[in-house]
Protein backbone atom coordinates (compact mmCIF):
# COMPACT_ATOMS: atom_id res chain seq x y z
CA UNK A 1 0.00 0.00 0.00
CA UNK A 2 1.12 3.37 -0.80
CA UNK A 3 1.35 5.51 2.28
CA UNK A 4 1.37 8.85 0.63
CA UNK A 5 -1.26 7.68 -2.16
CA UNK A 6 -4.02 10.59 -1.13
CA UNK A 7 -1.66 12.73 0.06
CA UNK A 8 -1.79 15.25 -2.73
CA UNK A 9 -5.60 15.67 -2.22
CA UNK A 10 -5.08 16.31 0.95
CA UNK A 11 -2.76 18.91 0.04
CA UNK A 12 -4.46 20.52 -2.44
CA UNK A 13 -7.66 20.30 -0.32
CA UNK A 14 -6.42 21.99 2.80
CA UNK A 15 -4.08 24.61 0.56
CA UNK A 16 -7.38 25.83 -0.76
CA UNK A 17 -9.33 26.04 2.15
CA UNK A 18 -6.63 27.95 4.08
CA UNK A 19 -6.00 30.11 0.87
CA UNK A 20 -9.89 30.88 0.56
CA UNK A 21 -9.90 31.33 4.03
CA UNK A 22 -6.80 34.01 3.76
CA UNK A 23 -9.13 35.63 1.13
CA UNK A 24 -12.38 35.77 2.36
CA UNK A 25 -13.58 37.27 5.69
CA UNK A 26 -14.34 34.34 8.03
CA UNK A 27 -15.12 34.76 11.72
CA UNK A 28 -13.79 32.30 14.02
CA UNK A 29 -14.89 32.34 17.92
CA UNK A 30 -16.34 36.25 17.07
CA UNK A 31 -12.92 37.71 15.75
CA UNK A 32 -12.74 38.25 11.69
CA UNK A 33 -10.03 36.34 9.81
CA UNK A 34 -8.96 36.87 6.43
CA UNK A 35 -10.33 39.19 3.66
CA UNK A 36 -6.36 39.67 3.30
CA UNK A 37 -5.31 41.19 -0.28
CA UNK A 38 -3.08 38.83 -2.48
CA UNK A 39 0.07 40.46 -1.85
CA UNK A 40 -0.79 39.90 1.93
CA UNK A 41 -1.78 36.41 1.00
CA UNK A 42 1.57 35.63 -1.03
CA UNK A 43 3.84 36.68 2.12
CA UNK A 44 1.82 34.54 4.41
CA UNK A 45 2.52 31.40 1.74
CA UNK A 46 5.85 30.00 3.60
CA UNK A 47 3.23 29.87 6.29
CA UNK A 48 0.12 28.37 4.26
CA UNK A 49 2.77 25.75 2.59
CA UNK A 50 3.89 24.69 6.34
CA UNK A 51 0.57 24.41 7.92
CA UNK A 52 -1.36 22.41 4.79
CA UNK A 53 1.62 20.20 4.76
CA UNK A 54 1.32 19.48 8.21
CA UNK A 55 -2.26 19.19 8.04
CA UNK A 56 -1.90 16.95 4.58
CA UNK A 57 0.83 14.68 6.50
CA UNK A 58 -1.67 14.34 9.80
CA UNK A 59 -4.89 12.96 7.88
CA UNK A 60 -2.84 10.98 5.29
CA UNK A 61 -1.18 9.18 8.10
CA UNK A 62 -4.64 8.51 10.10
CA UNK A 63 -5.90 7.54 7.11
CA UNK A 64 -3.68 4.64 6.51
CA UNK A 65 -3.51 3.69 10.02
CA UNK A 66 -7.75 2.94 9.39
CA UNK A 67 -6.51 0.96 6.46
CA UNK A 68 -3.80 -1.09 8.02
CA UNK A 69 -7.12 -1.48 10.76
CA UNK A 70 -9.57 -2.74 8.61
CA UNK A 71 -6.33 -5.21 6.97
CA UNK A 72 -5.57 -6.32 10.15
CA UNK A 73 -9.18 -7.30 11.15
CA UNK A 74 -10.08 -8.88 8.11
CA UNK A 75 -6.97 -10.94 8.52
CA UNK A 76 -7.59 -11.81 11.83
CA UNK A 77 -11.23 -12.58 11.04
CA UNK A 78 -9.67 -14.82 8.57
CA UNK A 79 -7.88 -16.67 10.99
CA UNK A 80 -10.82 -17.35 13.44
CA UNK A 81 -12.92 -18.36 10.92
CA UNK A 82 -9.93 -21.04 9.61
CA UNK A 83 -9.70 -22.36 13.27
CA UNK A 84 -13.36 -22.71 13.45
CA UNK A 85 -13.16 -24.66 10.30
CA UNK A 86 -10.38 -26.64 11.30
CA UNK A 87 -11.75 -27.63 14.91
CA UNK A 88 -15.42 -29.17 13.17
CA UNK A 89 -16.20 -32.21 14.35
CA UNK A 90 -16.57 -35.54 12.11
CA UNK A 91 -19.73 -35.76 10.38
CA UNK A 92 -22.23 -38.32 12.21
CA UNK A 93 -20.55 -38.26 15.75
CA UNK A 94 -23.02 -37.87 18.59
CA UNK A 95 -20.53 -37.24 21.24
CA UNK A 96 -19.60 -34.17 23.43
CA UNK A 97 -16.41 -32.46 22.12
CA UNK A 98 -15.59 -31.74 26.17
CA UNK A 99 -16.45 -34.84 27.90
CA UNK A 100 -17.13 -37.52 25.04
CA UNK A 101 -21.02 -37.72 26.64
CA UNK A 102 -23.04 -40.12 23.96
CA UNK A 103 -25.97 -38.09 22.67
CA UNK A 104 -28.57 -39.43 20.61
CA UNK A 105 -28.79 -36.19 18.45
CA UNK A 106 -25.57 -34.79 16.94
CA UNK A 107 -24.30 -32.02 19.21
CA UNK A 108 -22.87 -30.57 16.00
CA UNK A 109 -25.65 -31.55 13.15
CA UNK A 110 -24.83 -34.37 11.07
CA UNK A 111 -22.90 -32.67 9.15
CA UNK A 112 -20.55 -31.69 11.91
CA UNK A 113 -20.87 -27.67 11.08
CA UNK A 114 -24.23 -26.81 12.45
CA UNK A 115 -24.13 -26.73 16.31
CA UNK A 116 -27.51 -27.29 17.65
CA UNK A 117 -27.10 -25.29 20.59
CA UNK A 118 -28.09 -27.35 23.68
CA UNK A 119 -26.62 -28.61 26.89
CA UNK A 120 -24.39 -31.73 27.36
CA UNK A 121 -26.12 -33.29 30.61
CA UNK A 122 -22.92 -34.60 31.44
CA UNK A 123 -20.26 -31.01 31.64
CA UNK A 124 -22.78 -28.97 30.66
CA UNK A 125 -20.78 -27.30 28.20
CA UNK A 126 -23.11 -25.46 24.91
CA UNK A 127 -22.72 -27.38 21.62
CA UNK A 128 -21.71 -24.20 19.17
CA UNK A 129 -20.81 -21.83 22.16
CA UNK A 130 -18.30 -23.10 24.36
CA UNK A 131 -16.57 -25.80 22.04
CA UNK A 132 -15.75 -23.97 18.88
CA UNK A 133 -12.27 -23.68 18.78
CA UNK A 134 -9.86 -26.40 20.41
CA UNK A 135 -8.53 -23.86 22.99
CA UNK A 136 -12.22 -23.30 23.89
CA UNK A 137 -12.98 -26.50 24.65
CA UNK A 138 -9.59 -27.48 26.33
CA UNK A 139 -10.66 -24.43 28.65
CA UNK A 140 -13.78 -25.33 29.53
CA UNK A 141 -12.77 -28.91 30.09
CA UNK A 142 -9.98 -27.80 32.57
CA UNK A 143 -12.90 -25.81 34.44
CA UNK A 144 -14.97 -28.47 34.79
CA UNK A 145 -12.61 -31.01 35.75
CA UNK A 146 -11.67 -28.63 38.23
CA UNK A 147 -14.84 -28.09 39.79
CA UNK A 148 -14.63 -32.27 40.56
CA UNK A 149 -16.01 -32.86 36.73
CA UNK A 150 -19.79 -33.58 38.57
CA UNK A 151 -22.22 -34.88 36.55
CA UNK A 152 -24.12 -31.27 35.29
CA UNK A 153 -28.18 -32.82 34.78
CA UNK A 154 -27.89 -34.76 37.92
CA UNK A 155 -31.37 -36.43 37.65
CA UNK A 156 -29.79 -38.15 33.97
CA UNK A 157 -26.60 -39.71 35.20
CA UNK A 158 -26.05 -43.22 34.63
CA UNK A 159 -25.91 -45.50 37.50
CA UNK A 160 -22.60 -47.30 36.70
CA UNK A 161 -20.95 -44.08 35.28
CA UNK A 162 -16.85 -43.80 34.68
CA UNK A 163 -15.75 -40.62 34.12
CA UNK A 164 -12.28 -41.62 33.20
CA UNK A 165 -14.26 -43.91 30.54
CA UNK A 166 -16.10 -41.84 29.18
CA UNK A 167 -13.56 -39.26 28.62
CA UNK A 168 -11.83 -41.86 26.24
CA UNK A 169 -15.13 -41.12 23.88
CA UNK A 170 -14.03 -37.27 23.08
CA UNK A 171 -13.07 -37.26 19.45
CA UNK A 172 -9.44 -37.35 18.85
CA UNK A 173 -9.23 -34.52 17.13
CA UNK A 174 -10.80 -31.92 20.66
CA UNK A 175 -8.08 -34.21 23.06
Amino acid sequence: MNKFKYFPFFFLFFGSVCIIGQKFNFVMRGIPIGGHSWDEIWRNMPFLITLTTILAFCTNYFINEVGKNEITDSIEAKKRLEEKEKNRSAPDTHECRVCGCYSDSFPWGADGKSPSYQICPCCGVQFGKEDITLESINEYREKWLGKGGDWFAKEEKPELWNREEQMKNVPNEFI
